[in-house]
């Protein structure tokens, strides 16, 4: 019975902790996808020009 009482509590102390969750609203996850997709490209972008750049110059002194 000790460890009915023990998940029981479990569960409502679950509860009240996921009460205080602040979930994001449609507009935040909207504009933080937005955000993080825009600087994923952007490094790509930088690492693809730093690997042109020393792939062209591995060509030369080789």
């Amino acid at each position: 019975m000790d460890k009915i009482k023990k998940f029981i509590n479990y569960v409502k102390e679950a509860k009240e902790e996921l009460n205080k969750v602040i979930f994001p609203t449609a507009q935040q996850v909207k504009q933080s996808f937005i955000a993080v997709t825009l600087m994923v490209t952007v490094v790509a972008l930088f690492l693809s020009l730093i690997d042109l750049i020393m792939s062209s110059i591995l060509k030369v002194v080789l």
